[in-house]
């Protein structure tokens, strides 16, 4: 379902149509597919894509696959919406999230987007927290503010 195109590269989080999330680590494919049709082994942590095998992790199971049909914050990702307006980051900027949290980008990063409330998956990664904005490739490092 997402990132869209899907490039098969390291660090990608892959949202699938059973709602699970995976990362693709250590591959650098540059497969550029949009809506591609794929096949996960979890048993050996690969996805499979147009004759590709890529290594992955899973992040948050599907329901399908006995994870809640949610995201939450105990399961390592929220997802929400910007509330309003998004224009990108600048290196302190500060996120309201439509589920009332707010949220700081914590390392220097500039990046110019405009778009209208859209959606955000915050993952945590070991001692941290990375926001995946759509629309945009790539990951923001960010820190809750409330």
């Amino acid at each position: 379902m997402s990132p869209q195109p899907f490039l098969g590269n390291h660090g990608e989080v892959v949202r699938l149509s059973d709602g699970s999330l995976w990362e693709v680590q250590y591959e650098y494919e540059y497969l550029y597919e949009h809506s591609p049709t794929v096949v996960i082994c979890p048993a050996n942590s690969r996805l499979h894509v147009r004759g590709k095998s890529l290594n992955v992790s899973q992040i948050l199971a599907g329901p399908s696959l006995g994870g809640a049909a949610t995201p939450s914050a105990s399961s390592g990702v929220i997802e929400s919406r910007i509330d309003g307006e998004f224009v990108g980051w600048d290196g302190e900027t500060v996120f309201r999230l439509q589920n009332g949290q707010i949220w700081q980008q914590s390392s220097y990063a500039y990046r110019y987007h405009y778009a209208y409330s859209p959606r955000v998956t915050i993952i945590r990664m070991a001692s941290r927290h990375e926001m995946i904005v759509e629309g945009i490739e790539g990951r923001l490092p960010v820190q809750r503010l409330r």
